[in-house]
């Protein structure tokens, strides 16, 4: 096929001979054209500066070309690169009627190949004024005959660099000569189409990115609503789980995880449903919106029987799974599956399982009534998070229920120890407290023979170690009920230290044994302790350290050391304070390895312990617990067959200045004169106790009157306003706490009235308090019952057993009275010395010598014990026989010189051995 011809280089006004002279034409008609082609070429250009729309400015140009030139088409021809530029297709044209159209028209031609289209590329133009006189191929002339074409001119149009098509002005009804002012002007229509071309791909390029932009912000957009809604129902599952949290009432936790999980979802209802063991089940809890009706006021089952999930045992929601339904409708349900959720106007669902542990407990279920609706997977999620904690929730509800069973039954069974304890205490200590009362009453006789006394020292001895096993097992139950409490007062170190040295130096020396007691030149003199707690653990630690030695040494090291930096005591601001320290080592048979681990257990002995068949088992256990009460350390290293080390650190505080405690009140006989009538109530159930209290207050010079029960003692207040009441707590009709209640409140409506002084009933005076004063007098050695006289309005507590110095302190204290005691069958003021002199530590040692051996033995060990009442006891035996020795010795028990006391009795025992 031969290359269409001819090719003109740009404004090109030579084609087939044709020769400008022969057809110019007039001066007047060339500037009418040119005024026309500039007047189009301006019309174009403003189209395409006002208009992207390349469809409408391919067809504004054609229209406006085809009107100017008068031709019979004007048509734009676009090349498809695709095909190496050999196809195309007419976009747009302008024609005569009278011809045939060739938009949209394919057209290939292989002859536009490389070559033409390089050359168009460059901007030449191709003319022909006649197709069939062109000498053309019949292929070409084919093509022209086609569309009717006779002359035609054909202009590249570029976009860029690049072809993109062609202005075709096509001559149909015969030839046509171009000339070259109509091939110029078609040539700048065609770059400014082509300008047209690049600006429409520009903006085409713009609109793309722009719609890629819109697109990219559209999706940022949608992400941003996504976590938006992302990010609030996080919030809302936080909140969900924190409300889950806040409660321990399953109820509650239903209701508010209902609520909160239907506000978050917007559904009309949330419903928390539990199964059956056969798999039924009912709804429990349910939140619905405010326009919705609950299910418990439409005429709907609470009871749901769902045969798959009965056959099936959960079906697959024992795996985990979760349903999910925007429509019933559109799912292949059953009919009998579809009326039941019609029965509750269900249209759209989600369900998620609620586990306790590894076992399915229930469904969490959301519902939309009447509508389909899409859910969304945040909103699945939400449901599940809920469901999940809910499973938490029933699990922590079912453990707490378990806990509380628990310590419910912790509580009952301390309850019951509690009251076995209680009862075990009243019912071992008050008669007791009987057997000892009459054991002092009855050694006060003067008229008693050394056999008959013997035999009350017996009575008493065997009374108080018997009292001494009872408050061991006492003081370890108040140990382990948390019930004990220090009682830190100021204290004397050096005797106190030196009472051990005495209390033990008899065993040890019986035993062929050396009791060393090292003492610390840097030891403080007065401490603030709790002397008793402390005084018992180093009693206990050396009896043990005795008990098992039977060759060497005792030994107890007194020390201090600076407190640890960090160490505070929270107690008055007294300072210094120190660490004080005691080593107790023994030479004895040691402990086991074995045994060290369980040393400090209750109630356990080592095998060398249950060996020597003494002891409960208490001593270490309680020691241990005391020394933890007061913020110390206790500490044991032993080996077998070699001894035992016991160190034992507590701290303390100094006082700045020594506070003097004296509570002696040996061989009261009586009131002392000039002081005013006191009237007595005893109240006590018991009648031994009630014999022996009111025998020692007869004998003291009261008035007493006694009742066996708490009405009684309300009644009798009434009626004869005693000054002071001994009430007993375990009492028949009303209790001791009772009735102190009830005598408090008759005396606060008496104060009220006026009538405190009323009836003549009692005589006020500057020693007696305007109200009566109410001793609780209990076995109950627990702080709460001692709390519980003291809030009721007790003004004091005495625990049974007592001795009758505790009696005589009480009634100093609340009454302020003065005794007398006895001294030559005379009376004596309590602070009298009297005028005879004192007599000298020879004559009492030759004096006492005169004693039994037995007598003088448990004068000593009571000495020794710094058993106060044992000792007054055997002061009263000698007060009739040898009235100075009395003196003697009360002067030094008054004075709590028991060490000189025991030297005494010492001294009478060697003078009696040596006679």
């Amino acid at each position: 096929m031969t290359e269409p011809k001819p090719f003109h280089p740009p404004c090109s006004c030579h084609q087939n001979g044709f020769t400008e002279e022969d057809h110019t034409p007039s001066r007047d008609a060339k500037l009418e054209m040119l005024l026309q082609h500039s007047t189009l070429l301006r019309e174009v250009t403003n189209e395409i500066q006002q208009n992207l729309d390349t469809n409408t400015i391919f067809q504004i140009a054609v229209d406006k070309i085809q009107n100017i030139l008068k031709a019979d088409r004007v048509a734009i021809f676009r090349l498809d690169p695709e095909s190496n530029y050999t196809e195309g297709v007419f976009v747009a044209e302008r024609v005569l009627p009278v011809f045939c159209s060739v938009v949209s028209a394919q057209v290939r031609e292989e002859s536009l190949g490389l070559n033409p289209v390089s050359r168009y590329q460059l901007g030449q133009v191709f003319a022909i004024e006649d197709v069939y006189k062109a000498g053309l191929s019949e292929f070409h002339i084919q093509i022209y005959a086609r569309f009717e074409v006779r002359a035609t001119l054909v202009v590249p149009m570029l976009q860029g660099d690049t072809l993109w098509g062609f202005l075709c002005i096509h001559q149909c009804s015969g030839p046509r000569v171009w000339l070259p002012t109509e091939i110029e002007f078609v040539q700048q229509l065609a770059t400014q189409l082509s300008i047209a071309l690049k600006q429409a791909k520009l903006y085409e390029h713009a609109l793309e990115k722009s719609q890629q932009l819109q697109l990219a912000l559209q999706q940022v957009e949608i992400q941003k609503e996504q976590e938006a809604w992302k990010a609030k129902y996080e919030r809302n599952i936080a909140e969900i789980i924190l409300r889950i949290r806040q409660s321990l009432d399953i109820q509650d936790i239903f209701r508010a995880t209902t609520h909160d999980v239907r506000e978050s979802l917007g559904c009309d209802r949330v419903v928390v449903y539990k199964f059956f063991p056969d798999w039924s089940g009912e709804f429990l809890v349910e939140a619905t919106a405010p326009n919705i009706l609950p299910l418990s006021e439409l005429e709907v089952p609470m009871v749901w029987q769902d045969t798959y999930l009965q056959e099936n045992q959960g079906g697959k929601y024992r795996d985990n799974a979760t349903t999910v339904v925007a429509d019933i409708y559109q799912e292949s349900y059953r009919d009998c599956h579809l009326e039941i959720l019609e029965w509750y106007k269900i249209r759209a669902y989600m369900v998620v399982p609620v586990f306790i542990g590894e076992t399915l407990w229930g469904l969490l279920a959301a519902y939309q009534l009447n509508v389909p609706r899409q859910w969304h997977k945040v909103e699945l999620y939400l449901l599940k998070q809920a469901g999940a904690q809910l499973g938490v929730a029933l699990q922590q509800a079912e453990l707490l229920k378990q806990v509380r069973e628990s310590r419910d039954k912790a509580e009952a069974a301390n309850k019951a120890k509690s009251a076995f304890l209680a009862n075990m205490s009243h019912e071992l200590r008050t008669p007791l407290n009987a057997i000892l009362g009459f054991s002092q009453l009855l050694a006060r006789d003067e008229n008693l023979t050394l056999e008959q006394k013997q035999t009350l020292n017996t009575i008493n001895r065997s009374g108080s170690h018997l009292l001494s096993l009872i408050n061991d097992v006492l003081d370890m139950s108040k140990i382990e009920a948390g019930k004990i409490a220090l009682n830190p007062k100021n204290c004397d170190l050096l005797p106190l230290l030196d009472s051990l040295q005495e209390m033990f130096a008899l065993k040890a020396k019986s035993k062929g044994l050396v009791l060393n007691i090292q003492k610390s030149s840097q030891l403080p003199s007065h401490i603030r302790v709790d002397e008793s707690r402390l005084r018992q653990v180093l009693i206990n630690l050396l009896t043990n350290a005795l008990k098992f030695t039977d060759v060497g040494s005792v030994t107890l090291r007194v020390f201090t050391q600076p407190l640890p930096a960090p160490f505070s005591l929270n107690q008055e601001t007294l300072q210094p304070s120190l660490s004080l320290c005691f080593d107790v080592e023994d030479t004895g048979i040691g402990i086991a390895n074995n045994e060290l681990d369980h040393i400090f257990e209750a109630f356990i002995q080592t095998s060398s312990g249950r060996r020597s068949h003494e002891g409960t088992g208490l001593g270490l256990a309680i020691c241990h617990h005391f020394i933890h009460l007061m913020e110390g350390d206790i500490q044991i290293q032993s080996q077998l067959g070699q001894g035992t080390t016991v160190s034992v650190q507590i701290p303390v505080l100094i006082p700045e200045v020594k506070a003097v405690e004296d509570s002696a009140y040996a061989n009261v006989i009586g009131l002392a004169p000039d002081q005013a009538p006191i009237r007595m109530l005893i109240v006590e159930d018991n009648p031994e106790n009630r014999q022996i209290l009111k025998r020692l207050m007869t004998e003291l010079g009261f008035e007493v009157q006694t009742v066996d029960n708490g009405q009684a003692a309300v009644e009798c207040w009434q009626t004869w306003r005693p000054h002071m009441i001994w009430m007993d707590w375990q009492l028949p009709i009303l209790n001791g706490y009772e009735a102190t209640k009830a005598i408090r409140s008759l005396e606060a409506q008496d104060q009220d009235a006026g009538d405190l002084a009323s009836q003549n009933a009692v005589e006020i005076t500057d020693r007696l308090p305007e109200r009566t004063i109410i001793i609780a007098v209990s076995a109950s050695v627990f702080e709460d019952t001692q709390a519980e006289c003291e809030d009721v309005g007790c003004d004091d507590f005495l625990c049974k057993p007592y001795q009758p110095s505790m009696l005589y302190e009480l009634l100093v204290q609340h009454l302020n009275l003065k005794f007398l005691y006895g001294n030559q069958g005379q009376t004596v003021a309590a602070s009298g010395d009297g005028d005879s002199p004192l007599m000298r530590d020879r004559e009492a040692e030759l004096q006492l010598s005169q004693r039994t051996e037995e007598w003088l033995t448990q004068f000593q060990q009571a000495a020794v014990e710094l058993d106060e009442e044992l000792v007054s006891q055997k002061i009263a035996d000698i007060t009739a026989d040898n009235p100075r020795l009395t003196k003697k010795l009360m002067k030094l028990f008054s004075g709590f010189q028991f060490d000189q006391i025991a030297d005494l009795v010492d001294n009478a025992l060697s003078l009696k051995g040596k006679a």
